[in-house]
């Protein structure tokens, strides 16, 4: 037998016991959703680990302004929020609704939230409990966001 035979057979021989054995084979769909779960189980962990260390009461709430980054709110100021977006909620629902009282009222809204709440950092991942829209958002826009009780669930 020459030597170029032998070593194709040699190959075929650790090829054919790879298969048998498992070794060179990418991971299974089984240990990839393991691993996808190991993660998604560490990511959560690590957001109720920033929850402990935050320093927001119980009763204060996070709110996200879009593009505008997080704040801890207190109550006092939530109700404020509160009744300001129950008047958006009024504006937009109206037929012939004025887009520059929509703009006051969502302006005033966020600025709120930056004159009264307390800027979180923005390197800290914290689930926000509200989201409210930047203040270029169109009425029509607003008309999908503001229904029934609006962006802040009642007090």
């Amino acid at each position: 037998m020459n030597p170029k035979a032998k070593s194709k057979g040699r190959l075929a021989a650790s090829k054919l016991k790879s298969r048998r054995t498992g070794k060179g084979k990418s991971p299974s769909k089984k240990v990839a959703s393991k691993r996808k779960a190991a993660v998604k189980t560490r990511n959560k962990t690590a957001i109720a680990k920033a929850r402990k260390r935050s320093p927001i009461a119980p009763s204060n709430k996070i709110v996200r302004i879009m593009g505008h980054g997080q704040f801890t709110v207190d109550s006092k100021t939530l109700k404020k929020l509160n009744d300001i977006d129950d008047a958006i909620v009024e504006l937009v629902s109206m037929e012939r609704s004025d887009d520059t009282d929509f703009k006051k009222k969502l302006t005033e809204l966020n600025n709120m939230v930056v004159e009264n709440g307390k800027p979180l950092d923005p390197h800290e991942i914290i689930r926000s409990d509200i989201i409210l829209p930047s203040s270029d958002l169109s009425i029509d826009e607003a008309k999908k966001l503001f229904r029934g009780v609006g962006v802040i669930p009642g007090i």
